[in-house]
């Protein structure tokens, strides 16, 4: 299935290239290099946005270049062995200041578009088909969201008030590297995080009575947004905030439906929050969008003309000072699924019915 969805892959691709008059395509984002190989990683840190290899489709061909350094990694760990064959190697010195340009204009003749736009190419997104995930990638996500959900499962119910947001980061970070899962980005709200920052770069501070923590993790390419929430002691107005919150959520996850514009989904979501009782806090964080090999693909607002389409997947994110509501969601034909809160989830949960349709959500846990 895997090199039948690989070779579709380079058949749209050259469809792309045919409606733009161009001879080759050139991939060098490392989203796009981890769409087009069904995961190989091209990076080396992880805050890379172009990686250290590239793809070149012709009309013909497909190649990977890359440097002497890379090569065998690439060839060994990163790509499927299924895959292996579909690739000719172009490979030049690490040392070389020009070896990528060099092989391209051995190969190459003719228009090129990019990626990038590098080597004066003609820029070309494609995020709108990096963004429908094929069987095999809602696999890899599906059990992705499962170890995710699961991590935090593992990790929440151990913390206590004396710990700080620093000390709990590394509790996910640790547990991410014993899945092979790599932590993107990883927040840890203490009480007093929670009620100054939307996004709280983790410091050396006490969680105190309450906390959430939020993480991107990411597996094959593929990035899961979650959140999830605790209390140290009860409070009824803060539980009762973390529902609304959630509301607001499943409100929105509710009418991520195929066909249906961002912008439409998005006025929803402003009008969720008057209902709560909360108008105008959707202004003070961005809300979420779709997601795939990026954290968020596109972020939402009110004039976002993306259409959802089957196999699209969304990670909405409300926020309410110092409570927040985030899962990464399959878009399906007649039914969504939570891919970081699935129905093996231990974790508590809050039951929404939209629109005749059950949504479940996290609820606030209190941790002994």
């Amino acid at each position: 299935m895997l090199l039948e969805e690989f070779r579709d892959r380079v058949k749209s691709l050259r469809e792309l290239m045919a409606a733009r008059s161009a001879s080759a395509l050139l991939l060098s984002k490392c989203c796009n290099f981890s769409w087009f190989t069904f995961g190989a990683r091209s990076n080396i840190t992880l805050n890379s946005t172009e990686g250290e290899a590239s793809i070149l489709i012709t009309g013909d061909r497909v190649y990977m270049i890359t440097n002497n350094i890379e090569k065998l990694r690439i060839q060994e760990i990163e790509l499927d062995e299924s895959l292996l064959g579909e690739f000719g190697f172009l490979e030049y010195s690490w040392f070389e200041p020009s070896g990528e340009k060099r092989l391209l204009d051995s190969v190459v003749n003719g228009k090129l578009i990019s990626d990038t736009g590098r080597y004066s190419s003609e820029y070309v997104d494609i995020t709108p088909m990096r963004s429908v995930l094929s069987e095999t990638e809602i696999d890899t996500y599906k059990a992705l969201g499962r170890e995710c959900d699961e991590i935090f499962s593992l990790i929440v119910p151990d913390l206590n008030r004396h710990m700080t947001e620093l000390e709990v980061q590394g509790l996910f970070y640790r547990a991410m590297a014993e899945r092979d899962i790599e932590p993107v980005l990883t927040l840890v709200f203490s009480e007093e995080s929670s009620l100054s920052y939307r996004h709280n770069l983790s410091r050396d501070v006490r969680l105190g009575k309450r906390g959430f923590a939020s993480i991107c993790a990411r597996k094959r390419g593929l990035i899961i947004s979650s959140s999830r929430s605790f209390l140290f002691e009860a409070s009824d107005d803060i539980r009762r905030q973390h529902e609304q919150n959630c509301l607001i959520d499943a409100k929105v996850i509710g009418c991520s439906k195929p066909e249906v514009k961002l912008s439409q989904i998005f006025e929803r979501l402003v009008e969720a929050y008057e209902t709560a009782g909360r108008a105008g806090e959707w202004k003070l964080h961005h809300q979420g969008g779709t997601a795939g090999y990026l954290p968020r693909e596109v972020i939402a607002n009110l004039k976002s003309d993306i259409v959802l389409q089957i196999g699209n997947a969304v990670a909405w994110n409300p926020t309410i000072r110092g409570t927040k509501s985030e899962d990464t969601v399959l878009v399906g034909k007649s039914q969504n699924t939570i891919l970081s809160f699935p129905d093996s989830s231990s974790w508590p949960a809050l039951e929404f019915e939209i629109d005749g349709v059950s949504v479940k959500r996290p609820a606030i846990v209190i941790v002994d």
